[in-house]
């Protein structure tokens, strides 16, 4: 079963977000990992398998399957998402977004950011506050 967008596209791996590309039936371990990523993006790839009591090999197995993308693009955009939503509705310094979305250094978190939207964090920050003024 491949995942969808709600016009019929089918969805690839540079356009799932954690919103698109969800499935309401199919396997239940993979609603499980969704669910835990929703909650704490900074989950590993090893966690994920541990909890759903699979390997991690058959867990990126179904979770491709199930939602057109693997568990890692999933993961990051994830994290990304969350990390824009604290950049705009909080003042917390970059550094804390970027560990809090579990980035270990500043750097790849800024890259990893700048790839997703388009700018650094501090101008989507900046820009985005702007348009709320």
């Amino acid at each position: 079963m491949r995942a969808t967008k709600g016009d019929g596209t089918m969805l690839n791996a540079n356009s799932v977000s954690p919103r698109e590309g969800e499935i309401k039936q199919g396997d239940f371990r993979i609603r499980k990992v969704i669910q835990v990523l929703k909650e704490d993006p900074s989950r590993t790839l090893p966690e994920l398998a541990h909890g759903c009591q699979i390997s991690m090999s058959r867990l990126s197995h179904l979770f491709k399957r199930e939602i057109g993308t693997n568990v890692k693009i999933y993961r990051v955009e994830c994290r990304l998402e969350v990390a824009a939503a604290l950049l705009l509705s909080t003042g917390t310094p970059i550094k804390e977004i970027a560990y809090s979305a579990g980035y270990r250094h500043t750097s790849s978190f800024v890259r990893a950011f700048r790839t997703r939207f388009g700018s650094s964090p501090a101008c989507y920050r900046n820009e985005h506050a702007r348009k709320w003024e």
